[in-house]
């Protein structure tokens, strides 16, 4: 997939400001920005439905913009019907939506494992920064839901966990394991 220049500018820009000392603020307002006209942005950026790159599998698509130890940004493309399972991320998200919605599903830590807590939609055009002890799955509202998600670290790297969509049993993530427990919604 050819990026679209303003997702490099917008890369360049989460680069430069995931070292600052308020990080978190400085992307999430870049997020508002990028995210602000959410029709213009997703007719710059193409589907990775039948894409090459980005084969579409059980959860729609994704492909990593960039990463390295201060940030981690991603192009996610979330198809109906499919219900993620919880997981976590060990450190803050900035998620902007600028196609769909995406259900946010969250829960909190207990000492016996986690428990359900309140959810919500993001809907094109809103963002949704998660605290590093977040824990959340993703499902899609009606039709496909399109999204940067950025993460203040190197994702592929950091040793996290996910749950059990039934039991909530916790393992640790591997993306075989997050695609055998995707459910239908």
């Amino acid at each position: 997939m050819k990026t679209p220049q303003v997702l490099n500018d917008f890369v360049t820009a989460c680069r430069d400001a995931a070292t600052s000392p308020d990080a978190r603020s400085e992307i999430a307002g870049m997020m508002r920005d990028l995210v602000a006209e959410p029709a213009e942005l997703a007719a710059a950026v193409p589907s990775m439905e039948n894409h090459d790159q980005s084969p579409v599998g059980a959860l729609g698509g994704d492909v990593t913009l960039f990463e390295d130890n201060t940030v981690t940004i991603v192009l996610v493309d979330t198809l109906p019907g499919v219900l993620q399972p919880p997981h976590d991320h060990l450190m803050p998200a900035i998620i902007g939506m600028f196609q769909g919605c995406e259900q946010q599903r969250f829960w909190s830590r207990t000492p016996d494992g986690i428990t359900p807590a309140a959810g919500r939609d993001l809907l094109a055009g809103e963002v949704l920064v998660i605290g590093t002890d977040g824990i959340h799955a993703i499902g899609t509202c009606d039709d496909i839901a399109r999204g940067v998600h950025v993460y203040l670290g190197s994702l592929s790297k950091i040793d996290r966990s996910i749950f059990h969509p039934e039991t909530l049993e916790e393992q640790p993530m591997s993306i075989a394991i997050y695609n055998d427990f995707c459910r239908a919604s």
